[in-house]
């Protein structure tokens, strides 16, 4: 998951946060289209009130998101899917397909500001904080920079199917563990502010939900190849270590204090949800 979406700014730049206060919102589970509508809700406030917020979150049944790019028709079979309980969704960011209901997700919102800080070294700053937390619980990753031209290696793929996976398409900064991707983050900017939306696989799904991220049977088991999460080789990380390790780490000069979602950020959101990500006009 990792692709600028601008939306008339100046490219390159986004905010260079000073030593402030953020709000940290560590929220339940949601459906797959009040995830997303709480996100641009909180983006969206921004503007008349900034207020930096890290935010953690769940979902309440396997779902899949995809990039602002996507068509998800042609991505995966959405009859099936159903079928199967799985909700699909579009993002506002870009990038790939994203599975949820096993991994640690969150959301970075910042407000714009007069400070500026590279687009590329914001994403540096996310990657080497997430090592840092992943360090902490005794995890071994590396940058994907770092690792990239090293033998066995991981390599962007050319196949467009593949591609469109988050999990086995890693890009400069995202977080590799035994050459597979691990933690990946996809942008998106507007006058508003700017949204990081990043997971962090720390379970395995099953096989049957792996199955249903492409239509192509050889990319399925490619898949099932090339996924890694933190909660293998005998480790056992709870959800609450992760948050904790990344609270402590994360280097943006703004100290996160636990707080919680304004009634109007609610109000807004539950209007999204309904009005906008769980239809067929946005997500189809």
């Amino acid at each position: 998951m990792r692709c600028t979406y601008d939306s008339g700014v100046p490219s390159g730049i986004i905010l260079k946060p000073m030593k402030t206060i953020g709000r940290l919102l560590n929220m339940g589970k949601n459906s797959a289209a009040m995830n997303m509508a709480i996100d641009e809700a909180i983006l969206a406030a921004q503007k008349a009130q900034p207020n930096p917020t890290l935010r953690f979150y769940g979902w309440t049944q396997p779902a899949f998101s995809f990039g602002y790019f996507q068509d998800i028709t042609a991505e995966v079979d959405v009859d099936a899917c159903r079928a199967d309980g799985i909700e699909l969704v579009k993002r506002m960011t870009g990038g790939g397909i994203v599975v949820h209901g096993w991994e640690l997700t969150y959301t970075l919102i910042l407000p714009r500001g007069t400070g500026e800080m590279n687009i590329s070294d914001a994403y540096h700053s996310i990657g080497q904080s997430l090592g840092k937390a992943f360090q902490q619980l005794g995890i071994p990753t590396q940058c994907y920079a770092e690792c990239a031209d090293s033998p066995g290696a991981v390599r962007n793929s050319t196949s467009r199917a593949e591609a469109n996976i988050c999990l086995t398409n890693p890009a400069e900064h995202d977080v590799m563990s035994d050459n597979k991707k691990l933690a990946g983050v996809s942008v998106r900017r507007n006058r508003n502010g700017i949204m990081f939306q990043g997971y962090i696989s720390l379970d395995m799904p099953p096989s049957s939900i792996l199955d249903r991220v492409s239509k192509h049977p050889e990319v399925q088991e490619m898949l099932r190849e090339k996924s890694t999460a933190i909660n293998t080789e005998g480790r056992s990380i709870p959800r609450s270590a992760l948050i904790q390790a990344i609270s402590e780490t994360l280097n943006l000069g703004i100290a996160f204090h636990s707080s919680e979602l304004s009634l109007s950020e609610h109000v807004q959101a539950k209007t999204l949800a309904e009005t906008k990500y769980a239809t067929s006009g946005w997500n189809f």
